[in-house]
């Protein structure tokens, strides 16, 4: 069925590296004037994961990457309350960043521009939980997955339900009608009832209330209302997650041009080191309350 469960990582002490990460601003129609000051590349202090670089970048490693992605996407990618960008995917750049040892942006645009911004050559990747489509794909090469999004059982935190066919068969599950949750659980819990809602409130409404016996939804909006007031009370996650791409997608990958394959291998290898070595693992730690696995 696909069950995944939560690994231990092994987390490595690294040196301390400057690359810089200039965040810079879109002024594109609708978008407010943009300053000098705006544009300041500003050196950050990063992890380093290699040797600094010497002499002339190779075939293998880009000479820089030009990231783009939009601001109002937390935890991924959003303005702190200082105005600064951040999140997941802007710390996963500078890794990236660190890791090929080259120096990079990161521009801000609206989500629907930022295809627009690698087609026409303002930027060379797209980090912002694009999503893959056979459309898409005419105009971009996706790397690999970077952060999966399983599906999740949330239950009352009194329950003790190992969420399989056998043991749900009988019980009551709330899911979005019309969902891809919905669907998997037509397809492989056949014998489990369904309480099919408009929306996620409702579903979790009912399990709160005592009218579901848990909620089958994505992993990542079940741990934040498992960490709020709500849900904390009341609830938690059953054990396994369940990552079939078909129904829940590759998860979140990184786009790039579609015929800059140097730079999707680039990419690709970097991710594999982060992930190798548990940098991956400790930005899961950093920007979520929970493992989503």
């Amino acid at each position: 069925m696909g069950r995944i469960y939560s690994k231990s990582h092994n987390f490595f002490v690294h040196a301390v590296a400057t690359v810089a990460l200039a965040v810079t601003v879109f002024n594109g129609p609708g978008a407010g004037s943009v300053t000098a000051a705006e544009h300041t590349v500003t050196p950050i202090t990063v992890p380093r994961f290699l040797p600094p670089a010497t002499g002339e970048p190779g075939p293998e490693r880009p000479g820089s990457i030009r990231f783009v992605t939009s601001d109002d996407f937390p935890p991924f990618n959003f303005l702190d309350g200082g105005g600064r960008l951040t999140g997941f995917n802007v710390e996963l750049a500078r890794a990236i960043c660190a890791r090929l040892q080259v120096p990079c942006t990161m521009q801000v645009r609206g989500f629907p521009m930022l295809v627009d911004a690698v087609a026409s050559n303002e930027a060379d990747a797209i980090i912002a939980g694009l999503k893959d489509t056979p459309g898409l794909r005419r105009l971009v090469s996706y790397s690999r997955p970077y952060l999966r999004l399983p599906a999740r059982f949330a239950v009352r935190g009194e329950a003790r339900i190992e969420p399989v066919p056998e043991t749900m068969a009988g019980r009551t599950v709330a899911v979005v009608s019309g969902t891809r949750y919905a669907d998997y659980l037509a397809d492989f819990f056949p014998a489990t009832g369904r309480l099919e809602t408009e929306s996620l409130a409702e579903a979790l409404a009912a399990l709160s209330e005592g009218r579901a016996d848990a909620v089958f939804d994505g992993a990542l909006p079940l741990v934040f209302w498992l960490t709020g007031p709500e849900g904390s009370a009341c609830c938690t996650l059953a054990d396994g997650a369940w990552t079939e791409p078909a129904y829940f997608g590759r998860g979140l990958t990184i786009a790039v041009g579609r015929d800059n394959a140097p730079l999707w291998r680039a990419i690709d290898d970097a991710l594999r080191a982060l992930e190798a070595d548990g940098v991956l693992a400790d930005l899961h730690l950093r920007f979520f309350p929970r493992s989503l696995y």
